[in-house]
């Protein structure tokens, strides 16, 4: 039987924007003829999806029989479900290659990916009948929503969240250390004046707004060496065009630059290059700058810019792991912590 990756090497695409056509995500932007490619590989190798298959069987009367039993345990169906909706997804990508990740672990596992998305009621739904197997939620959603989870399976993992550590497996960065490694990295070039750039109250795991955790260990690491400056806190929300405007602000207040300036997110990235340059303030001749998250927007920036690494396909081997132990029926949970590392780009001066 023809497999994703059979499909993905005929048609030249990745097994995920495979996956993620048949199965019709909605999330997915690819062409017309991207589409028509993956869909007449399919053809041409017979494969067949779970629901093909499931049909297959109803239509010849077996129903479901112990064959087709073992087929859908041999493929298992994981629904994803994320956060953001498309147009956020866009702004900050992280949650968009966290899930990309997550297919390419589960598609090594053979299991097929399925994605939830919210309807006019809000309400997170899948388009076809069939069973889920497990469900992965990447970032942070409100008791309605994980109990509305709970009507499709009860084998559930949280990406970059940790709604109930006694109820679920969980998978977050280490916010603490990547902090630290912040730090560190401008002390170390004699820096002493540390700006944060990004969101002061973000949505909690709970979906409530409560402090970020970049933020938290932010100003407490530097109580703690008596350099935190309350005017050194840049509040915006996660994205280009907010950090754009409440940057300009900050800058035509004529206020003393910092000696870098950290960037909470990769989302924020774009709006405060544009600022910089538009000031004309050099990277990193007149102020240094640290991004989290290592995405393109850091990687192609101009300068390019250092960044934390978040480890994405280790956290979603973590997840493929947590689904693992639920399917042994190991429901006693475990949150699972996965380091950062700091990439060095030069864009703060030595």
């Amino acid at each position: 039987m023809a497999t994703l990756k059979d499909i993905a090497e005929l048609a030249k695409v990745s097994p995920s924007t495979v996956s993620r056509v048949l199965n019709g995500d909605p999330t997915l932007n690819v062409t017309a003829d991207t589409r028509e490619k993956v869909i007449g590989a399919a053809k041409e190798l017979g494969y067949k999806t779970v629901r093909q298959r499931y049909r297959n069987t109803a239509d010849h009367g077996w129903g479901p029989a112990a064959e087709s039993r073992q087929e859908l345990d041999r493929e298992r169906r994981i629904g994803i479900a994320q956060m953001f909706e498309i147009e956020e997804l866009q702004e900050d990508i992280y949650y968009l290659m966290l899930k990309n990740f997550l297919d390419e672990a589960a598609f090594d596992n053979h299991w097929t990916t399925v994605p939830l998305y919210r309807n006019e009621e809000k309400k997170f739904v899948k388009n076809d009948e069939l069973p889920l197997d497990g469900l992965v939620a990447i970032g942070r959603f409100t008791q309605e929503e994980i109990k509305g989870f709970h009507e499709y399976t009860d084998n559930i993992v949280f990406m970059d969240s940790s709604p109930d550590d006694q109820k679920y497996y969980s998978i977050v960065p280490n916010y603490h250390l990547a902090i630290r490694q912040v730090l560190r990295y401008i002390f170390e070039r004699e820096g002493k004046t540390v700006a944060y750039l990004g969101s002061v109250y973000t949505y909690g795991d709970q979906k409530e707004l409560t402090m970020d955790p970049r933020f938290y260990y932010y100003k407490n690491s530097l109580l703690e060496r008596g350099l935190f400056c309350e005017d050194l806190v840049i509040d915006c929300e996660m994205n280009a065009r907010s950090s754009y405007q409440v940057m300009n602000e900050y800058l035509e207040e004529k206020k003393r630059l910092p000696d870098a300036i950290f960037a909470a997110s990769d989302a924020v990235v774009p709006g405060l290059m544009m600022a910089l340059r538009e000031h004309e303030i050099e990277v990193p001749g007149q102020v240094g700058v640290i991004s989290f998250n290592n995405t393109n927007f850091s990687k192609f920036s101009d300068p390019p810019l250092s960044s934390i690494e978040v480890y994405m396909r280790e956290s979603a081997d973590s997840a493929v792991l947590c689904m693992e132990l639920l399917w042994k029926q190991k429901y006693h949970p475990k949150k699972i912590i996965v380091p950062c590392s700091l990439i060095d780009r030069g864009s703060v001066k030595e």
